[in-house]
């Protein structure tokens, strides 16, 4: 979720891996859900989907939460028991007063006293925003199989896997997309300019603890369900490649996003006119978006070129038989994503070129518009959750790359178990 923020003042489960130097891999587990998306007539024409795991916050029996773990924020977001919306309420809540590791703090970490004026944050997300207070508590990954030092009153939670950091307690959240799935919260994991200050990342914060193996994080999600997805801290599951992995320098990473550039785009082998020397193209990697997002002033044209006719009066994608046309970017570093239509989620759509000329009805791919201004936009895409599921993504906070891997194909057993 790529994500902005604005600072204002107010009154009032998981594996251990320990490399040869001792320090760890963590590896948490990511559970998938889709949630329905419904045209003018109520049918399903597609899913949106986000994958999120388990942290623990406080003390001394830590308070259990899901978060997105995402790349296209920077702050950890929960929602707090002071927020009595809707949105909030269908959801846990974090308890200052539960924890006695807490602190109400300002932005900047002052100490505040009961009835000083507070700081506070408002937080706009792709679709939704949240607003919140800040409080200063410990944010604990589950508790390694191998473990031994475990936090007093709980059971799940590693005390050396702990890190202390400042939060945004959400007084305020919107219902989208907050209300539509059962996730909590979102676990920013931007590189530093996507944060008030290094306090706030979660991430920044572990490699200051210098307990990690390395100083990056890796994900892997699932292209099924009946496998398991997963975020590494401190380096990568090797079972997750298959080959080499290829790193990719971050453009700008003094603005906060795992972006890289794009030098070209093609479909189906040929090349598209819009990311050239001319008009530089970026992408972000974002493990909070679940769907591809295109510069808007080519999007309309991008999707239908990669868009397949269908009977007039369809109205599902269903059963048909799509375009089998190759989507191609070309990233700085030597690596290309590669995506078949088959990758994206579809929808139908009718289409007419201009007034002379009848409609067509097309199944086209779900690509959202994205219409940024500079420094981030214009010519940015997002490459969301249909290019993580088709490869392996390593993160590296020191060097400011990203690597690229291929996940190995599916398993014969699984695969068994997707054909009965």
């Amino acid at each position: 979720m790529v994500a902005f923020y604005l600072l204002s003042c107010l009154l009032g489960m998981s594996r251990s891996i320990a490399d040869e130097q001792g320090r760890k891999k963590l590896s948490v587990k990511l559970h998938k859900q889709l949630v329905p998306v419904r045209n003018a007539d109520h049918k399903i024409v597609a899913h949106k989907s986000a994958y999120f795991g388990t942290i623990f916050v406080g003390g001394p029996v830590p308070q259990e939460f899901s978060v997105v773990f995402d790349t296209g924020s920077g702050h950890v977001v929960l929602p707090s028991s002071e927020c009595s919306s809707p949105t909030c309420l269908i959801h846990r809540r974090y308890s200052r007063q539960e924890s006695s590791s807490s602190r109400d703090i300002d932005y900047n970490g002052q100490l505040i006293k009961e009835g000083d004026a507070r700081d506070a944050i408002t937080i706009a997300f792709g679709t939704g925003e949240v607003s919140g207070e800040f409080v200063e508590d410990k944010i604990c990954l589950p508790q390694p199989d191998d473990e031994d030092s475990i936090l007093e009153g709980s059971p799940k939670v590693a005390s050396n896997d702990c890190v202390d950091m400042r939060v945004v307690a959400a007084t305020e959240m919107t219902q989208e997309p907050f209300q539509s799935f059962s996730f909590d919260g979102v676990l920013g994991l931007g590189l530093d300019g996507l944060a008030l200050a290094p306090e706030f990342s979660f991430f920044s914060r572990m490699v200051k603890q210098g307990q990690l193996g390395a100083p990056e994080f890796a994900v892997f999600l699932a292209e099924h369900e009946d496998d398991e997805s997963e975020i590494t801290f401190g380096g990568y599951n090797p079972a997750h490649l298959q080959g080499d992995i290829t790193w990719t320098p971050v453009a700008m990473p003094e603005l906060g996003h795992w972006q890289v550039e794009v030098l070209g785009v093609r479909i189906g082998n040929v090349k598209v006119p819009w990311c050239n020397s001319t008009d530089k193209c970026r992408a972000v990697v974002d493990t909070g978006t679940s769907l591809l997002a295109a510069p808007k002033d080519f999007q309309p044209e991008f999707q239908e070129l990669l868009g397949t006719e269908i009977p007039k009066g369809q109205n599902t994608c269903k059963g048909q038989i799509l375009t089998k046309n190759l989507l191609e970017f070309d990233l700085a570093g030597g690596f290309t994503v590669s995506l078949a239509v088959e990758d994206l989620a579809h929808a139908p759509l009718d289409i007419q070129a201009n007034s002379s000329e009848s409609s067509r009805t097309m199944c086209v791919p779900a690509i959202m518009p994205l219409g940024l201004p500079e420094p981030l936009g214009p010519n940015l895409f997002i490459l969301g959750e249909p290019v993580l599921r088709k490869y392996y993504t390593l993160y590296n906070w020191e060097r400011k790359e990203i690597g690229f891997g291929r996940v190995p194909p599916m398993s014969p057993q699984l695969e068994s178990t997707l054909l009965v």
